[in-house]
């Protein structure tokens, strides 16, 4: 029998979750119209988070985070956390198709790297963990742009700098957007020889269960070793291991 989940853990987090940046500060009313939750129940959980320093008390009445959250967070960033989430998926791709694979983070509008898995024959790529990369151009970019809403989407595009790195990039925020609207189509994105000549790169987003968290995986290979037969192959294989990865998010706080 399963162990069942402490709802009031839920509840607590829901509230940290309320706020959507550090500083922000929410009235008791403010906080219960956007978590849908009964005023008493939530001035009981702020008081109880407040007396452990998850948040803070203005002199108005508001709340703000408090330095309980940034003391934890220094303990263990996002990118520890996504690596050991995906680096066993990531090493199981590598082994199977022999190429270059990588998950990776949308962070402040760029790709960045997480985790990275080689075997012998792979294409060696200088990438490594923590390495950011444009989004505009890079498979992994495009399969985290395409989750994003059309308001993320709009401050994304505003933000790239669209400077050809071959002869194939995509410089054209309208050529872009045709590409992410068939990439949600179809379920994958694809980097063909736009960073490198020669490179070809199949990426899927990975689906957490709020979608806060922007991420994917990918696939790279030269493109004589990557053709569209492959590349349907490839996509399918990623979605499946990007689901194992979003479920293992999805049961991360």
């Amino acid at each position: 029998m399963a162990t069942p989940v402490n709802l009031s853990v839920i509840k607590a987090f829901r509230i940290l979750n309320a706020f959507e940046y550090a500083g922000e500060k929410l009235s008791l009313s403010q906080l219960t119209r956007r978590l849908d939750m009964n005023v008493a129940t939530a001035h009981r959980f702020l008081i109880t988070l407040q007396s452990v320093g998850a948040v803070v008390k203005t002199p108005n009445g508001s709340f703000e985070l408090g330095f309980l959250l940034a003391d934890l967070g220094g303990k263990v960033s996002i990118i520890d956390v996504m690596n050991s989430i995906s680096m066993p998926h990531v090493e199981s791709l590598a082994e199977r198709f022999g190429e270059t694979i990588h998950a990776a983070i949308l962070d402040n509008d760029m790709v960045c790297y997480v985790a990275k898995g080689e075997v012998s024959r792979s294409l060696t790529l200088i990438t490594h963990i923590g390495k950011r990369l444009p989004a505009y151009c890079t498979g992994l970019g495009k399969a985290l742009m395409s989750t994003l809403d059309e308001a993320e989407l709009q401050r994304c595009i505003a933000r790239q700098s669209f400077q050809p790195l071959t002869e194939k990039t995509t410089t054209e925020p309208t050529a872009l957007l045709e590409e992410l609207q068939l990439t949600r189509e179809r379920g994958y994105a694809i980097d063909d020889e736009e960073v490198e000549i020669g490179l070809r790169c199949v990426a899927v987003p990975i689906i957490g269960r709020s979608n806060q968290l922007k991420a994917a995986i990918s696939l790279s290979a030269p493109t004589t070793r990557l053709d569209q037969a492959k590349v349907e192959e490839v996509a399918q294989a990623l979605r499946e291991q990007a689901l194992l990865i979003g479920e293992k998010l999805a049961a991360r706080p």
